[in-house]
């Protein structure tokens, strides 16, 4: 009777649990933007319309979606839940000898297709919707085709050191200043450039930077040499994936693929790579945050909420959520200045969630 059972209940709590997921997911959308959006009109420059503003937030709202679909799952279960338990569906079930670990496969099923579209998401459409976001932004504020950093942006390379004044479109960084160094850290030779365009290469050949209106210092022992010329390729090792409009977003709101290049090159250049391993470990791990959520959802509806209203379920859902956030965002930078694993940090609210759940469910036999 029960291996009978299976593909309805998997189809009838799926479903169940899917449509409050997209409710919640609704519901959640609607109040960031609205957030969003108010937060944006306290820019009261005047290229900055209500029409820009808005761009921005929708080209924003991808990358919300992601932060808060754990929350969302979690909510979206507890609420589909609850409304079987409401209508006894779930006690049915129960009676019919199907176990709690196994309704809670009957769960994973939706989460599996919400974490699908969440990796699309968060992969894909999210960073490529910041970067032109934050390109966009700081173009209205400024009313300037050219992005002008406001304190600059440092670049190690090496030896080399490098300051860049602003990004271009197409690729472009303007006002460079490089400085480079022997063993000793003694200045050998200075550098500055009006623009540098980025030369794409190939299997072959590596790509390459065009410097324009150059003025190239050297230091020889007492005499300095100077010389000008229009254009000049640095074959430096870094591309567009560092410096472009990437500088203006943070860590946590890149793809993994830039994450990990990012990683990559700071390590080899002996700088602390800490928040973008927090946010590539982040990425990696949402997962099974979200799946150990959905657990906790489950015990509680099949235990301590089972008979409450809804109002009940959803309030302690919200506070079970923002605990969740509150110790991701206090080991985070907990990691940094303790120096603990970043892994580690963002392993383990995830790892709190799991016991609880496996607790809840192994009291429910």
């Amino acid at each position: 009777m029960a291996k009978l059972l299976m593909p309805v209940m998997d189809r009838y709590i799926g479903r169940e649990v899917l449509l409050a997921i997209l409710v919640v997911l609704a519901a959640f959308i609607a109040l960031m933007t609205l957030f969003a959006l108010l937060d944006e009109l306290r820019d009261d420059e005047a290229g900055y319309t209500l029409a820009r503003a808005m761009w921005y937030v929708l080209l924003t709202t991808p990358r919300r979606i992601y932060e808060v679909l754990p929350y969302v799952v979690f909510l979206g279960s507890l609420v589909g839940l609850g409304n079987l338990a409401n209508h006894s569906e779930i006690v049915i079930f129960r009676t019919s000898g199907v176990s709690a670990a196994r309704t809670f496969v009957s769960v994973v099923y939706p989460v599996l297709l919400c974490l699908a579209v969440g990796i699309v998401i968060g992969e894909f459409v999210a960073p490529r919707g910041e970067q032109l976001a934050e390109a966009y932004k700081a173009r209205a504020l400024q009313d300037s085709e050219e992005i002008s950093l406001a304190d600059g942006y440092w670049y190690r390379e090496g030896r080399m050191v490098m300051h860049v004044e602003g990004l271009g479109s197409h690729d472009e960084l303007t006002g460079l200043r490089q400085y480079w160094f022997d063993e000793d850290k003694t200045l050998l030779r200075a550098l500055t450039a009006d623009r540098a365009t980025y030369i794409a290469g190939n299997d072959s050949v590596a790509g390459t930077w065009l410097l324009q209106n150059v003025v190239e210092t050297r230091f020889d022992g007492d005499k300095t040499i100077r010389e000008t010329s229009l254009r000049k390729n640095w074959e430096g090792q870094v591309d567009p994936r560092v410096l472009s409009v990437r500088v203006l977003v943070d860590p946590r709101k890149l793809s993994l693929f830039d994450l990990s290049y990012q990683i990559e090159y700071m390590k080899r250049e002996g700088l602390n790579p800490s928040p973008y391993q927090l946010a590539y470990w982040s990425k990696i791990l949402q997962p099974f945050a979200v799946l150990g959520l959905a657990l906790i959802a489950l015990g509680f509806v099949l235990g301590p909420l089972r008979e409450v209203s809804m109002g009940v379920r959803i309030s302690v859902g919200i506070l079970v959520g923002l605990t969740f956030k509150y110790l991701q965002d206090l080991l985070a930078p907990m990691s940094i200045v303790y120096d603990m694993p970043p892994a580690l940090a963002v392993l383990a609210p995830i790892l709190g969630c799991w016991i609880l759940g496996a607790w809840g469910m192994r009291r429910l036999g």
